[in-house]
């Protein structure tokens, strides 16, 4: 008896921030992704910024300033 494989799709959106920081005006791409009612994951932070994790899912923020950015 051969058993068969059972193959499972998760939609997973995917999508580019742009970031600014209102002190110095670095900027830069953050990518995020995200499955079915899951936080956002963050896929790639741009050098210069950092990710700052809070109730209503992650922010990012200057890694100079230490000021949240303008998405």
């Amino acid at each position: 008896m051969s058993k068969r494989g059972v193959w499972r799709f998760v939609m997973r959106d995917q999508w580019n921030e742009n970031l600014r920081c209102p002190t110095c005006g670095k900027t830069g791409k953050a990518s995020l992704s995200q499955d079915n009612g899951d936080a956002p994951t963050i896929e790639l932070v741009p050098d210069g910024f950092k990710v700052v994790i809070t109730v209503h899912g992650p922010n990012f923020h200057c890694g100079t300033c230490e000021v949240a950015v303008k998405q």
